[in-house]
């Protein structure tokens, strides 16, 4: 697996716009090491988020 914080993250979303214009379904050459290390860094960046809102009362949902 790729390090995480060696993942070159702009490479791959280069290689996923290329085929933005494309027919539905084309592929994209990543391989199976870069995509376990973006979940993984997706993971730790979703897990550092806060998960709860704090919000103070009254709270008006319209």
């Amino acid at each position: 697996m790729v390090d995480p914080d060696k993942l070159n993250i702009d490479s791959i979303i280069a290689r996923l716009l290329e085929v933005r214009g494309s027919r539905p379904g084309k592929n994209v050459q990543l391989s199976e090491a870069e995509i376990k290390s973006l979940c993984v860094k997706s993971r730790e960046i979703f897990l550092s988020q806060p998960i709860l809102l704090e919000l103070e009362a009254p709270l008006k949902i319209c």
